[in-house]
């Protein structure tokens, strides 16, 4: 176990001492930033693991990267190691990546099989997970076939969106989401096309990427770019998530007089007249204005280093989909991003000074920032059962 700088652990919690006596702050009287601890300490970042990562549905992929039976793709979420795919009758599942001889991998990348193969000693599995191929094992007494199956995960979608959960007691995933779903119907981002990803990684704590994403505060000190919207957002947070909408400001931006198949139809005015930001508790988050959608997956990768991974969906046109169109959005967006990932680093050295102290949280602007550490610190401050 490893200890925490000047924390005492809790030994049959097996959780930091000052976890035990939480309680949810108001926002407008009391709210702070978290302690140094929740940004560094490996300790902390095992609980996430467990209990939030372990526990709640979180974003693994979209629907694109799977092409149709016998397809997979291969994905490590807070470093939990999965396989994503679709059976012989197209149908999804999703199980970890783990052989169940030595731990190896059974897939790698992403294709299509028949079997998932380990790299290791080649046991094979069918794409129910069932064990089915088991070299050199005759000799084995007493070995059942069926016990060593691969670990399932609850696997579910919203619209094209590839949602997991490792805990097989869980609730389904529409129990989470919501009113989400309904919210957003018109934007039928299931017909939408995937016509580019990045991945970008940063050198800082994955709930300081979430938090920067969930409040506005920064956007005209960070993004000058977006300074004259400042005054005009509007914002609210509730149960697991964070919306956010800027509408156009000036009538050069609107899209209504611009070419209508780079928007999507159907949307309302309120919808055609600005850009909506949802971030979904744990790891999922979204841009969407009428001629485009950023996708985000947030993936841990240890106490101090994260990867986003942007996923650009435009209108299923072809001059949607046209350098001409996405370029531009592309730069836009990156240079927005870029902003965001030079501070990111230098706000992770600096929880970690000794001349750190937890600052209030804005009432109007951060109260994004304020339920997600609501929700992250419910989480993992529960004795586990």
């Amino acid at each position: 176990m490893v200890n925490l700088i000047g924390t005492e652990l809790d030994q049959k919690s097996k959780q930091p001492a000052w976890l035990q006596s939480w309680q949810p702050r108001s926002l407008s009287s009391e709210a702070v930033t978290l302690p140094a601890e929740m940004y560094s300490s490996p300790e902390i970042y095992r609980l996430e693991q467990e209990r939030i990562f372990g526990k709640y549905w979180y974003y693994v992929g979209h629907v694109s990267q799977l092409d149709g039976p016998n397809s997979y793709f291969t994905v490590e979420i807070a470093e939990q190691p999965l396989v994503i795919l679709r059976n012989k009758a197209g149908e999804l599942r999703a199980f970890f990546n783990i052989c169940t001889h030595r731990a190896g991998p059974v897939a790698v990348d992403s294709g299509k099989c028949n079997r998932l193969t380990c790299l290791y000693h080649a046991w094979s599995f069918d794409l129910e997970g069932n064990l089915r191929g088991i070299p050199d094992m005759e000799e084995a007494e007493n070995f059942d076939l069926v016990a060593y199956g691969l670990t399932a995960v609850k696997v579910d979608t919203w619209g094209p969106f590839i949602f997991v959960n490792l805990d097989p007691k869980s609730d389904a995933l529409a129990v989470q989401l919501g009113e989400l779903p309904e919210m957003f119907k018109r934007y039928k981002l299931e017909t939408w096309a995937r016509a580019h990803y990045i991945d970008y990684w940063t050198d800082s704590n994955w709930k300081l990427y979430v938090e920067n994403n969930v409040e506005n505060y920064h956007e005209p000190t960070v993004h000058p770019i977006l300074a004259k919207y400042y005054q005009h957002i509007k914002a609210e947070a509730k149960y697991h998530y964070y919306l956010q909408y800027t509408p156009f400001v000036g009538r050069d931006e609107l899209p209504s007089e611009k070419d209508p198949a780079l928007y999507m139809d159907g949307l309302n005015e309120y919808e055609m007249a600005g850009i909506s930001t949802m971030s979904f508790f744990p790891n999922f988050a979204w841009i969407v204005a009428p001629n485009c959608a950023i996708i985000y997956l947030i993936d841990p990768q240890g106490p101090c280093r994260t990867r986003v991974r942007w996923d650009w969906l435009v209108p299923n046109t072809d001059a949607a989909k046209s350098p001409a169109n996405l370029e531009p959005l592309i730069e836009f967006y990156d240079g927005i991003q870029q902003e965001d990932l030079q501070l990111l680093p230098e706000v992770q050295k600096r929880t970690q000074s000794l001349g750190y102290r937890q600052g209030r949280l804005s009432p109007t602007r951060e109260m994004g920032t304020h339920l997600f550490q609501e929700l992250i610190m419910r989480a993992i401050a529960t004795p586990a059962k």
